[in-house]
């Protein structure tokens, strides 16, 4: 029963971070849209106003790739409370870490979301420090 627990808290605290993935890539993106003078936005180069778009839209990506991340984890760690119910500690195993684990089939979400989150954030930073070397 305690190694069931410790999953589920576990799960629990993973779902945190990753959630926190999640808010700091929309905020920066919302940040970065609505504090920017919209003038100084429409006055980049086109090149430059398609490359933000294109940043947005590769941090958006990431931050739906997390997400479904996390859903995938709250659906398990709902498996992992009924597991409770009948000590099946076994079953509780494979769900999280097993063959049918969580990581097996959903970590490409999570590495592909860490990955598109930090490029599109990086892209977003050069447009950004282009703006504020600009004037």
């Amino acid at each position: 029963m305690q190694y069931i627990t410790a999953l589920v808290e576990i799960a629990g605290e993973d779902a945190k971070h990753v959630n926190m993935y999640v808010t700091v890539s929309l905020t920066s993106i919302l940040v970065t849209l609505t504090q920017l003078p919209f003038s100084k936005l429409l006055g980049l180069p086109l090149a430059l106003r398609i490359i933000l778009v294109l940043g947005v839209g590769i941090a958006l990506s990431g931050a739906a790739l997390f997400f479904r991340y996390v859903q995938a984890i709250h659906r398990a760690r709902m498996a992992l409370v009924r597991c409770l119910a009948s000590a099946n500690a076994r079953h509780a195993r494979e769900l999280w870490a097993g063959s049918a684990g969580v990581w097996k089939y959903h970590s490409g979400e999570y590495i592909w979301g860490l990955r598109l989150t930090v490029a599109g954030q990086g892209i977003m930073a050069c447009v950004v420090a282009y703006l504020l070397l600009a004037g």
